[in-house]
């Protein structure tokens, strides 16, 4: 869809930190983590809604977030890894996969308090090869 963030990075017209990839879903590190690792998993068709997914595009997204909550916390250790579907920010389907500390991690409290990691390219690249090697 023309002026979907998402879509352009699946075309690559706009960069991004990948993490994992089949033909049906991308996963990429967020530009505004909760947490590093903080990742998000897309499919390659274009829907604003995740649960307007066909089953097996749906189950393609929930398989690559598996993977990589699974290489999250062999990498981090976190308490709890957190899944978030809500959907506002940008309108194509996405999950967030996020290594999670405190019970806050997964509310707005850190996009509140500002307090948002904006990790810059090498930052992201560098957590990026560590969640690949973990994959």
């Amino acid at each position: 869809m023309d002026g979907c963030v998402f879509c352009k990075i699946i075309k690559g017209e706009m960069p991004s930190t990948k993490i994992y990839e089949t033909n049906e879903v991308l996963a990429f590190l967020t530009i505004e983590a909760v947490n590093p690792g903080h990742t998000l998993v897309i499919p390659k068709q274009h829907q604003p809604d995740l649960f307007d997914l066909d089953e097996a595009t749906y189950s393609s997204v929930m398989k690559a977030a598996k993977l990589v909550a699974s290489a999250q916390k062999k990498l981090y250790s976190p308490a709890k890894i957190g899944l978030m579907v809500s959907g506002w920010d940008v309108p194509h389907a996405h999950v967030h996969v996020l290594p999670m500390y405190e019970s806050t991690d997964i509310t707005s409290k850190k996009s509140l308090d500002h307090a948002m990691l904006k990790p810059d390219r090498d930052e992201l690249e560098a957590e990026a090869a560590k969640l690949r090697e973990a994959l």
